[in-house]
């Protein structure tokens, strides 16, 4: 199974992500629920661009790192994947038709739509052997 295959099945198997904003010398990190484009290799999630540090700061500076992480406490087991790229806001039903699929109580408190599009990503999976690490990066 190739590199990005396998990164991307993990990717689509959680649906918590960290995400660390900078801007003017300040950084910021958040937790959020995604959900996973894969026909299109992005990550949407819905956050205000007003009312979160982290969506301020996001306007002023797409580019994020971040973190998807397994909550495995058995060390052989765990997975987690880094990742760089940029976040910004996406407007199509599309997006949002994904979203809402997996997330649909967010109708009721509905907030800005962003997508992550990715440069890099770094996946460690223990499980096929420790230290195992599986990388994409943006050509």
């Amino acid at each position: 199974m190739n590199q990005e295959l396998i990164i991307w099945n993990y990717i689509r198997s959680n649906h918590v992500l960290s995400i660390t904003s900078f801007h003017n010398g300040e950084i910021w990190a958040a937790n959020l629920f995604y959900a996973v484009d894969y026909e299109r290799k992005r990550l949407l999630f819905m956050t205000s661009e007003i009312n979160t540090k982290h969506g301020a700061m996001m306007l002023a500076n797409s580019h994020v790192v971040g973190t998807v992480c397994d909550q495995i406490r058995d060390v052989a087991q765990l997975k987690g994947l880094q990742y760089a790229g940029n976040a910004t806001i996406v407007n199509t039903q599309e997006a949002l038709d994904i979203y809402m699929q997996q997330f649909p109580m967010a109708k009721h408190h509905q907030e800005t739509l962003w997508m992550i599009t990715f440069t890099a990503l770094k996946l460690t999976d223990n499980s096929a052997g420790f230290g195992t690490k599986y990388t994409w990066n943006l050509e």
